[in-house]
């Protein structure tokens, strides 16, 4: 890496992915010489989905052509669970091989001769050499742990919790200018630099140091939600609290994967004070979050989270209601926020569901039904005018609510006197045909395409959608696979009359593939947007192998030529980067719901690109 690393082009960006891609391009061409350098990028949890897009563009715009690649992408994800799933990955592990372990010791002898004075403070560097150590880390802060104190402001513990909990995030050093006295024994544990040539900045040593600091206070009595406090009020000031921002609202509200790949309803840190204190740990979090609202009034998911905890933690739904409410008000547009109404009404619904039904209930449960199916169908209406992704939580929690009325159906109906029989029905019949269209639409969605880079649909989301079918429809269930609608028949049209090795094509089928394409651009792309298409059907031999197709890479495109006709064909969006040089390919032909795309591209030496 460090051999590479010298060998290429690489600067400091803090820039959109669009602008991201014109300065790598142009730190490329800015060499007029043959033998220009390949940029090196190094981002940190970066949208890759954006960037690919950006960067293809880009190169296509430019007619840029090279036999090197004329940049790299180095993503670093940082997460506490690694799915195993994700076997393309990369994981970075917490040994030495005995290889790296010399290399080490001959650093070490070097930076000790250079810097006799403060090379014990190069934690990041001893941490790795100590195969990241806890007792290293312990024994790093045991001479600070007699000036731990309970007393007053504690920027440092503000820093060390952010710094566990926000991997990457920093303070302005003069964040902390007010607080030179309490911080100054604690500073060779810390680290700081100029960000971007201008204001210093400062963070902990390593983020095992950050993580035992925040311990270290917790066992002198400044716990977490108290740090949080101070953080939030002590240190977000005027000057500060732009520059905070986003860190905080990390701390607070970005929820992260469990083991499973599912998200977790609340911030690890929300998590952390809830269970660490059983008797008080919820009024904690909720005190927090209001503090920080009335620091950020105009972020909505302050109050849809505190929503999500008032009617998930507290079961109070009137104040889930009522900062639900809130959170619209500041967001009105956001299909993610108008969400949380509805999820609101609905888990009022599930519970007033699972008690006693009778004539004096029936009136509740019909008032919360009709303003759940009300609240996710106006949030999928802001879904559809969003540009980035296709929010699908509004529908599958439509027929989530569907769903839990029908298991109680026949209790409902007999419960349902005659005086409410007109209203029972005004809430039921009118939703069959909607249930059904998203009964649909689900299952298109989650059968044609999937999350991009290895994230999964939650397998509920799916079934729910099939159960909801097969209980208010009644005719047959909907299946898995390529479904029958007319583009279906388009596609599997093209897919029968594309010719393999051993035939001739008996049609012409450029316009077809042209008219794929525009009919999808013209109706589902909509849908689809960040996601990744699947392939339903692939060209194959007579015995069920896939058969490789030939083709050309011209300026970041390929095309096949069948016939007379050169036809252009989507590309596998994992390989898009891969087109980085002409010439010839070969490749497997899959036909997604938009046509037919390459994967598993190979340049003639048979390498994989």
């Amino acid at each position: 890496m460090i051999d590479f690393f010298s060998r290429s082009r690489t600067t400091n960006l803090d820039l959109e992915s669009s602008l991201i891609a014109t300065a790598v391009i142009d730190l490329y061409a800015a060499d007029e010489s043959n033998n220009r350098k390949t940029v090196l990028l190094l981002v940190q949890d970066g949208n890759m989905s954006t960037l690919r897009e950006s960067f293809v563009a880009e190169l296509s715009k430019r007619n840029i052509n090279s036999d090197k690649p004329v940049f790299v992408i180095l993503n670093c994800v940082r997460i506490a669970h690694i799915n195993a799933e994700r076997s393309d990955d990369v994981n970075l592990v917490d040994h030495l091989t005995g290889d790296e372990k010399k290399k080490f010791d001959a650093k070490k002898e070097c930076l000790k001769r250079r810097y006799p004075d403060i090379f014990p403070t190069f934690h990041g560097f001893n941490i790795m050499k100590s195969d990241f150590s806890q007792d290293y880390v312990k024994r790093a802060w045991d001479a600070c742990r007699p000036l731990v104190s309970n007393r007053g402001p504690q920027p440092i513990a503000c820093l060390c919790l952010l710094n566990s909990y926000v991997p990457g995030s920093i303070f302005l050093k003069s964040c902390c200018d007010k607080f030179e006295e309490t911080m100054r024994p604690f500073l060779h544990l810390t680290v700081s630099f100029n960000l971007n040539g201008s204001a210093e900045v400062l963070r902990m040593a390593h983020p095992m140091i950050a993580e035992h600091g925040t311990q270290v206070f917790h066992e002198a009595g400044v716990g977490r939600k108290v740090t949080a406090f101070t953080l939030l009020k002590s240190l977000c000031t005027e000057d500060h609290v732009l520059f905070l921002s986003e860190f905080i609202k990390k701390l607070l509200i970005t929820r992260q994967e469990d083991d499973s790949g599912n998200y977790l309803f609340f911030s690890r840190l929300i998590l952390d004070i809830k269970t660490g204190n059983a008797e008080t740990g919820k009024k904690m979090c909720l005190e927090v979050l209001m503090e920080a609202f009335k620091i950020f009034p105009l972020i909505g998911s302050y109050p849809q989270t505190l929503s999500r905890f008032y009617y998930l933690e507290m079961t109070d739904y009137s104040k889930a209601l009522q900062w639900a409410g809130k959170a619209k008000e500041i967001a009105p547009y956001n299909s993610f926020i108008a969400d949380t109404l509805g999820q609101v009404y609905k888990h009022q619904l599930n519970r007033e569901l699972k008690n006693e039904l009778n004539p004096n209930t029936l009136t509740t449960i019909f008032y919360l039904a009709k303003n759940a199916f009300e609240a996710f169908e106006h949030a999928e209406n802001l879904a559809e005018n969003e540009s980035t992704i296709f929010n699908v939580r509004p529908i599958s929690s439509y027929l989530k609510v569907a769903n839990n009325l029908f298991e109680r159906k026949e209790d409902l109906e007999k419960a349902t006197k005659r005086k409410k029989r007109k209203e029972y029905n005004e809430l039921i019949s009118p939703i069959s045909d909607k249930k059904e269209k998203r009964a649909r639409f689900i299952n298109m969605l989650l059968s044609y395409s999937e999350k991009s880079f290895g994230d999964k649909d939650p397998e509920y989301v799916l079934r729910e959608a099939r159960q909801c079918y097969k209980d208010y429809i009644r005719d047959g269930d909907l299946k898995e696979g390529l479904g029958t609608g007319i583009r279906e028949e388009d596609l599997k049209k093209l897919h029968k009359n594309w010719p393999n090795d051993k035939q001739k094509p008996r049609l012409k089928l450029k316009m077809m593939v042209e008219d794929l394409k525009a009919s999808f651009h013209e109706t589902q792309e909509n849908y689809f947007r960040s996601r990744k298409l699947l392939p339903l059907l692939y060209l194959e031999k007579i015995d069920g192998v896939k058969e490789r197709v030939d083709g050309e890479v011209r300026f970041h495109k390929l095309y096949t030529t069948v016939g007379d006709e050169e036809i252009e064909l989507d590309v596998d969006p994992a390989q898009q980067l891969a087109l980085w040089r002409s010439g010839t390919v070969t490749f497997e032909l899959g036909f997604t719901i938009r046509g037919p795309t390459a994967y598993n591209i190979q340049f003639p030496n048979k390498r994989r690109q």
